[in-house]
């Protein structure tokens, strides 16, 4: 089955940051971003990190999910008597690929909105900087090893190891490992 990947909508930021009234400038000030980034970002020419992603949503008053395409979730699976939005198959998952080689699949439904399952895929070295978000999170590690940096606390997470956390307070992740590490997080409210 064909992996399909999410794409950033970069043109959704600039209708939106327009209709906001907000200028280039004003969203280079919220954010943190030089205007010259984000005006990449919105015409589609440069993909942004996570620490990005968030620092834009939270920006422009809207989640992370609001800022890519919709995708169809469902798997076209001719035993499904009944087509809702509970059910999200393996192959209808919506992949998202960073440029720093970090890949999240969510696992939940977009439409609901009280928690969110992601998968995430981190290369050997990968690294996030510091990010916050409303919420509470837990991160599971299934293979590898991930530091999660919480509040400038450093926790070192080996298979099988569960971290939770306020998702206010800064938050990193650190591939520590010489190979891929994989692991579930859990996040309410939904943030994607």
């Amino acid at each position: 089955m064909e992996r399909k990947t999410t794409k950033l909508q970069g043109a959704r930021i600039r209708s939106l940051r327009k209709l906001k009234g907000m200028t280039l400038m004003q969203l280079s000030e919220k954010t943190g971003l030089s205007h010259g980034y984000l005006s990449q970002i919105e015409r589609g020419i440069s993909q942004p990190s996570i620490t990005s992603l968030v620092d834009i949503a939270q920006a422009l008053g809207v989640t992370m999910q609001w800022l890519f395409s919709e995708t169809e979730e469902k798997d076209n699976n001719p035993n499904d008597t009944v087509k809702d939005d509970k059910l999200v198959r393996k192959g209808g998952r919506v992949i998202i690929e960073y440029k720093d080689g970090i890949i999240d699949q969510l696992m939940t439904p977009r439409s609901n909105n009280n928690l969110e399952i992601i998968h995430s895929t981190y290369p050997p070295g990968t690294h996030s900087e510091p990010y916050s978000h409303k919420g509470h999170e837990a991160v599971l590690v299934l293979t590898g090893k991930l530091e999660v940096e919480v509040s400038g606390a450093k926790y070192v997470l080996n298979e099988g190891d569960c971290l939770s956390f306020t998702s206010t307070e800064p938050h990193a992740h650190t591939n520590l490992s010489d190979e891929t590490t994989v692991a579930l997080w859990f996040v309410t409210p939904a943030s994607f």
